[in-house]
């Protein structure tokens, strides 16, 4: 057993493809010496092998492997088969869902959606093309080269089937609207020009990272920019000190710090596009030009210094270092450690814009009864404020996570366009708790007309209200009340409440 967890261990290795796992011959040393017991370890294999099993990879006619004819209607495997359906479609769809509108002063001039009758527009920064050795020209995506940042690097990556870079051209056409170019992010002069007396510019800039595994001496070229955003920064900044209708398109694989140019009174909008795929070019532009009302929230926070995060940036180390990361921040991670120590981030978790307005109204939370009365007296227990009990499985109990109380609410789009909303709940503990100042519990997505409004409904169970009691060893409901916020991120709050706990 202990031999098959070492083979069964990804990617484990101490050094990349050596066979050396940190847990295989450790597990064996382990046992041996008693610290791990051998029942416990042959737990661990029998839980992978449970899913071999199951797939009746065990026979020995599995594969099948009969290749020799396609027959749509038979039940062998055959690898010609197209599995792609609508892809295509879900992909495009996902990725202007996924967008995030996080300025946009369309009040002030400018900014989006585009409407189609800008005379020229200019692209700026190589994001917003093709990639000049084809999507797959990299080793498993390793490294900002050029083109359209579409996924991150390293072992978990796939071959694009296609890759599309920004379609604004192909809109352009139809608007009969000249449009320019420049994919080089570091000719700055060449790109202020451009910029100069143009509708709109608008400037992609990307950021990556990946696996360590891969280094400059995989791949052929220069790669100092491996990492880099290809001067993002200076880039943003020359465009937008000769056009006073800049718009910033970021593929980025994780938050950034933005200060340099956010502020500029000609940057108008920014949309934080993330990683959407072989469809990214089409999304963006379908969010460019309004085809897709934007309603993304982020996932994590913007800081306004590298130094608010939490944990830091850890650096240096060699290849074959191990570094020692100090894990100190405890459950203030990201916005709740922002929270916690009252610092004013750029953009917080859950930000997102709209091409439309929302307002929120009438948040009523009430118990929801147990569906057949099961688990009565565990529910009684809890509500008394004793832990719930403990041993294998109870944290995963179905009286723990069955909805016990629903926050309902009413939200209406105030606006003039159709869109979408994604509602945020978090709750507040009490301070005894030790929880975090508030805490997603839970969000919904809903699509609504001008002026039309629409009923919202959030369930809650008790481990949602829950705390972990350490001593006892089990979740209860904290002393004191829970406060319930409602609204369009951790700190743009529009309704609040309190849970009848």
């Amino acid at each position: 057993m202990i031999k098959f967890l070492f083979q069964m261990t990804m990617p484990g290795d101490v050094t990349f493809n050596s066979d050396d796992s940190y847990f295989g011959g450790n597990l064996t040393a382990y046992v041996n010496n008693g610290t791990i017991p051998e029942a416990r370890v042959d737990d661990m294999a029998t839980r992978i092998l449970a899913a071999w099993y199951l797939l009746k990879q065990d026979s020995p006619s599995y594969p099948p492997t009969n290749f020799d004819a396609f027959k749509p209607d038979s039940e062998e495997t055959n690898e010609h088969i197209d599995v792609q359906g609508d892809h295509a479609d879900v992909v495009r769809k996902i990725g202007a869902a996924s967008t995030v509108l996080l300025k946009n002063n369309k009040n002030g001039g400018g900014g989006l959606p585009l409407t189609g009758k800008e005379r020229r527009i200019f692209l700026a920064g190589s994001d917003a093309g093709p990639p000049s050795i084809g999507p797959n020209g990299i080793k498993d995506q390793g490294g900002l080269e050029d083109g359209i940042l579409a996924m991150g690097w390293g072992s978990g990556t796939a071959n694009f089937t296609y890759l599309i870079s920004a379609t604004i051209q192909q809109r352009a056409r139809k608007h009969r609207t000249s449009v320019s170019w420049s994919f080089d992010d570091f000719n700055l002069t060449r790109a202020g020009n451009i910029a100069i007396k143009q509708s709109a510019a608008i400037v992609f800039i990307a950021s990556d990272s990946g696996e360590q595994y891969i280094n400059y001496d995989d791949n052929e070229g220069d790669r100092k920019n491996l990492t880099a955003w290809h001067n993002g920064d200076d880039l943003v900044l020359a465009v937008a000190a000769q056009n006073n209708n800049t718009i910033v398109v970021v593929n980025s694989v994780g938050p950034l710090i933005i200060e340099p140019w956010i502020g500029h009174p000609n940057v108008t909008a920014v949309l934080w596009a993330g990683l959407q795929g072989n469809e990214a070019g089409n999304a963006i532009t379908d969010v460019l030009y309004g085809d897709w009302n934007p309603s993304g929230k982020l996932p994590y926070t913007i800081a306004k210094n590298q130094e608010d995060y939490a944990t830091g940036l850890v650096l240096g180390g060699a290849q074959q270092d191990i570094l020692a990361i100090p894990y100190a921040e405890g459950l203030q991670i990201d916005y709740r450690h922002f929270d916690a120590n009252n610092i004013e981030p750029r953009f917080e978790f859950g930000f997102g814009l709209s091409y439309t307005d929302w307002e929120y109204s009438d948040l009523a939370i009430s118990a929801v009864p147990s569906p057949d009365g099961t688990y009565a007296d565990l529910e009684t227990a809890w509500a008394r404020g004793e832990p719930s009990p403990s041993g294998v499985g109870s944290s995963a109990a179905i009286w723990l996570h069955r909805p016990a109380f629903k926050a309902t609410f009413n939200i209406q789009n105030t606006g003039g366009v159709y869109g979408a909303e994604i509602s945020e709940l978090y709750l507040e503990f009490p301070k005894s708790s030790g929880e975090p100042p508030r805490v997603l519990r839970g969000f919904e997505h809903t699509m609504a007309q001008p002026g039309e409004s629409k009923a919202v409904e959030i369930t809650l169970s008790r481990y949602d209200l829950s705390i972990w009691d350490v001593q006892a060893q089990g979740w209860r409901k904290p002393d004191g009340n829970i406060g319930v916020a409602v609204g369009r991120s951790s700190r743009d709050v529009r309704v609040n409440g309190a849970a009848p706990v």
